[in-house]
Parts: C-alpha cells; sequence; structure tokens
C-alpha cells in the first residue's frame, strides 16, 4: 500500500512540474509568437528578460530552459531563448526579468552579495493577428524595467513594469 502511495505522489508531482501549454490540443485559430530575450554576460550567467506565466499558469520559458541546457555542466551557463505561441486573446503575462547563472549555488552568492537587479510584474497583452512580440527589458541598479513590445515597430505594447 505504501509503494502505491509514494508512486502516486511522486507521478502528481511530475505532472504538476510540467509546463501549461498556452495553445491547447485541436486550437485551430490564429497565434502569434512571443519571444524571451536576454544577454549573455559570462560563461556563467546571462540577463533574461522571459514571459513567466500565461493567465496564472507557468509556461516554457527561457530561465528553465537555460537551465535544463546548462544541467550537469558545473558552472557554465547555456543561455536558451524561448519562442512559443499563443492565442490570439486577451491574456495576462507574468514577465521576470533576472540573471540566470550555470549553477544554482552561484545564484545564491550573487543574491547573498546583493548584485543581483530583478524585475517582475503581470501585464495585459492583447496579441493582433500576424504580429510577433518580444519580452524586453533593462536590469539596473535602480529602476528595472521589462515589457512586450511588438517585434516591427519595437514598441511596448503592454504597460512597463519598473521595480522600485
Amino acid at each position: 500500500m505504501s509503494r502505491t502511495l509514494v508512486c502516486v505522489a511522486i507521478a502528481l508531482f511530475l505532472v504538476s512540474c510540467e509546463a501549461y501549454q498556452p495553445v491547447p490540443p485541436g486550437y485551430s485559430g490564429p497565434t502569434v509568437a512571443l519571444s524571451d530575450s536576454g544577454t549573455q554576460l559570462s560563461g556563467t550567467k546571462a540577463q533574461l528578460f522571459v514571459a513567466e506565466e500565461m493567465d496564472g499558469k507557468s509556461i516554457e520559458n527561457s530561465f528553465s530552459e537555460s537551465a535544463a541546457a546548462s544541467k550537469n555542466r558545473g558552472f557554465h551557463l547555456t543561455m536558451v531563448l524561448t519562442s512559443r505561441n499563443l492565442p490570439v486573446r486577451s491574456m495576462k503575462i507574468k514577465l521576470r526579468g533576472d540573471v540566470a547563472t550555470g549553477a544554482p549555488i552561484h545564484a545564491m552568492f550573487e543574491q547573498l552579495a546583493g548584485s543581483v537587479q530583478s524585475v517582475q510584474g503581470v501585464v495585459d497583452f492583447a496579441p493582433i493577428e500576424g504580429a510577433t512580440y518580444t519580452v524586453k527589458g533593462e536590469l539596473k541598479d535602480a529602476g528595472s524595467s521589462i515589457w512586450i513590445e511588438d517585434g516591427a515597430t519595437h514598441q511596448p505594447v503592454t504597460t512597463v513594469v519598473v521595480s522600485r
């Protein structure tokens, strides 16, 4: 009996870790591309600006993809910029701008040293069919910011979230 409970608990944990699929299977409506952006700062860290959640549900993003690509590589960070399709409809997107590192211990030391700037917030996003979008941002000592911009005009299409 206890083995069955352990197996069920492990299965539920693994299912809960799976990222939400923004475009459900069988969906035939219009979609748009939303891409994360970032800059590789060194072989061990990068600045990433990502869409982390859609309507409160976790979606694949450059933090999780870069961590997976860097697994078992010591402090080396392999930056992966994620792009995903989203349905054309109004939604809430959680944005996050932060520094990614190749090893979790490296990130902890950076945070303890106070050398990491970050920003996050939820924005209303109403994509237009045929457009492409990118999450953009700036990490600064004061006033880091993040937003979604139109790929053609490079203008923000959401509010700009600013850290304090």
